[in-house]
């Protein structure tokens, strides 16, 4: 619990949040009661990380052939051919051969398509060459190639008919961080659960403290821990209860090829841990997925399983499980239970000290390089005021007093005495009767 206390610090430094021990001990404590179920199930798989609290995969996630973008760049393609092309005859031919080429809506083509190409563009192509290849073979006769936007026309053709495989780490966590940064602000895209802008930031909170709430998320390849740090590519919601599981909105984009591979992962991993047979009865109706979810009384999070999602069930089950999603938020200051937006209720601000661990006011404290300082673990620089959290050197004022400074007036105290030939002396004696320092220091600079 400690070290889940540590990331939980770790992340409310990182956003500047008001909060205290109690609170965050308040929450992780109801995280770990309700969570116990779901802990104990996922445990249970193989790839389980116990550091990460988390099933960790890895896969191949291909971009499949989106047709309407084909379709659209192959119009632009045809626009392009008859700026290029005179002959109506000619312009129709490129226009045949290259509809036949994109219309398979495939990396490569058959004989029949293949012929149609031969015949009306005038070109030799093989079975197994890549469409992309012959396109460009097809504008290159046609003196298509030639026009100025032609390259960057052919560049998104080619990507849009190529699948894309990419090698994607996921997760299905339960990690008390990983539902505080489901919209990480190292995201390149952000939802309304955003710890530093968005309006249901509570609702992390409360997905944290329900007993049927995990979190689904994409990194890339290279995270190897601390996931919660990482930006996510990809995140969304899954509930589980007795042999039921709920697959919500997907963020940033609910695309089905994504939807269908992130709820087939997450149905095999169920599965897995229930040593059961991977299958799955799958209900998209809305009437159907309504029935089955409601919001926890006091919770706090943007109910999008109201509007996206789908229901799946294990073919032993007898019917599916009712959810209740969200547990009350917690202030992170002082524990109570609370009804707004933020992470916390009205009561005093509170930060807890990187250097002693005390729980303090938040006036009394510093945010110094990403944590807070209490004033009582800071020092004041006997030359410029200043608060410092570092190193701290010895120096006489102007009354001869023993006082601290920072680096940067040390430095400063040093330079007079650079080019002396006795400064060695002055090391000894500690400056006391040396003129330049006694000018320096009367000039505002502590010695």
């Amino acid at each position: 619990m400690e070290e889940l206390k540590k990331a939980f610090y770790e992340v409310m430094y990182k956003y500047e949040k008001s909060f205290g021990e109690t609170g965050v001990m308040t929450n992780l404590n109801l995280w770990a009661q309700e969570k116990a179920g779901l802990l104990e199930l996922l445990r249970r798989h193989p790839n389980w990380d116990e550091d990460a609290k988390a099933i960790v995969f890895s896969f191949d996630e291909g971009r499949g052939i989106q047709r309407d973008v084909v379709d659209e760049i192959a119009f632009t393609m045809e626009d392009l051919a008859a700026e290029q092309i005179n002959e109506e005859q000619r312009l129709e031919d490129f226009r045949i051969a290259l509809r036949a080429a994109v219309n398979e809506y495939s990396s490569t083509l058959s004989e029949q398509t293949l012929e149609i190409i031969r015949t009306r563009g005038g070109i030799k192509c093989a079975e197994g060459q890549k469409t992309s290849r012959i396109i460009g073979k097809l504008c290159r006769s046609f003196g298509v190639d030639g026009h100025e936007r032609y390259n960057a026309v052919f560049a998104q053709l080619s990507d849009s008919l190529n699948p894309l495989q990419m090698l994607k780490t996921a997760l299905l966590s339960l990690h008390p961080c990983d539902f505080l940064e489901m919209s990480n602000k190292d995201n390149t895209w952000t939802s309304c659960h955003n710890l530093e802008s968005g309006s249901y930031q509570a609702g992390t909170l409360s997905y944290m403290t329900d007993d049927v709430s995990m979190i689904f998320f994409t990194v890339d390849p290279e995270v190897k821990d601390h996931y919660y740090r990482a930006p996510r590519r990809s995140r969304q919601m899954f509930f589980y209860k007795d042999q039921t599981l709920f697959q919500s909105r997907l963020y940033p984009s609910d695309l089905s090829e994504q939807m269908d591979l992130y709820r087939s992962i997450v149905q095999k991993a169920i599965a897995t841990c229930l040593g059961v047979p991977n299958r799955w009865v799958l209900k998209k109706k809305r009437e159907d997925v309504n029935e089955c979810c409601t919001s926890g009384e006091g919770s706090r999070q943007y109910p999008d399983y109201n509007y996206y999602g789908n229901l799946s069930m294990l073919k032993t089950a007898a019917a599916p499980s009712h959810f209740v999603i969200g547990g009350p938020s917690l202030c992170v200051c002082c524990g109570q239970a609370y009804h707004s937006g933020h992470l916390k209720c009205r009561c005093e601000d509170t930060v807890v000290c990187k250097d002693c661990g005390n729980t303090v006011p938040k006036q009394n404290a510093r945010y110094i390089e990403g944590v807070y300082h209490c004033h009582a673990c800071l020092h004041i620089c006997g030359s410029c005021g200043e608060m410092i959290h570092g190193t701290m050197y010895p120096a006489y004022d102007r009354r001869g007093r023993l006082v601290e400074i920072c680096e940067a007036c040390y430095r400063a105290s040093l330079e007079p005495c650079a080019a002396c030939s006795v400064c060695s002396i002055c090391r000894i004696i500690g400056n006391a009767f040396c003129h330049r320092t006694s000018v320096t220091a009367a000039e505002g600079g502590a010695r």
